[in-house]
């Protein structure tokens, strides 16, 4: 089913994760609702301290949806591999819940601050987390000059670099990619290293790889 689900997004031309742009949502909130606790505390505005509940409220609402996203994200684009920002998310989503939970429930007429602080500090730790999955995954090597190369690299880093490494032969969530054309056989599928079997392999995986069924021959050739 949620394959069927990101197989129709990308029909219709979106391939991306959904859980970024639905994270976005409870962490704006957050950091909203800690700046309008913080300003009515210095002002002493209990109108803002109010907004600030509100802003929690729904942060409070959403989070769950995006958790739902950020696991179906991890089973198809990582196979549900346990990488470790991937853990801290977790960890960190999960303190999140309950601190907004605390924060809420009781009904305090009023919260102290402390509690937005904390959650505060728990949204930049997810977004670091989230981070390192996007640009750790990038090489620290000078980039390309040649346009073409340069294309390249850019669709690996955005379609590829999650699970394979391109500048090391240690397994990511796939094999490692380094000096690919100089060995005899795919890994995993063992299958000849040649412009055909690499093509097969995009459109129609061997293993639990997700599958690039739109890559076009252009792309193709420049991931190479």
């Amino acid at each position: 089913m949620i394959s069927a689900l990101y197989q129709a997004l990308a029909n219709i031309g979106y391939t991306h994760p959904l859980h970024p742009a639905v994270t976005h949502i409870p962490v704006g909130l957050v950091i909203g609702g800690f700046i309008f606790a913080l300003t009515g505390t210095i002002l002493k505005r209990p109108s803002l301290a109010k907004s600030a509940r509100h802003c929690f409220w729904l942060a409070l609402l959403v989070l769950p949806v995006a958790v739902l996203f950020g696991l179906m994200d991890w089973q198809h684009f990582y196979a549900g591999a346990w990488l470790m920002p991937i853990i801290m998310k977790m960890v960190l989503a999960a303190v999140l819940l309950f601190l907004l939970i605390v924060t809420l429930i009781p009904f305090r007429e009023k919260i102290p601050l402390v509690f937005y602080c904390l959650c505060l500090f728990i949204v930049i730790g997810m977004g670091f987390f989230g981070g390192e999955l996007v640009y750790g995954t990038r090489s620290t090597k000078e980039a390309p000059k040649d346009a073409e190369i340069e294309q390249g690299a850019t669709f690996f880093a955005q379609n590829c670099a999650m699970c394979h490494y391109s500048d090391r032969t240690d397994a990511r969530i796939g094999p490692g990619l380094k000096d690919l054309f100089q060995q005899d056989k795919l890994p995993i599928s063992g299958k000849p290293v040649t412009y055909d079997s690499i093509k097969s392999q995009l459109k129609t995986p061997f293993d639990r790889m997700p599958a690039f069924a739109d890559i076009t021959e252009e792309e193709h050739l420049k991931t190479l």
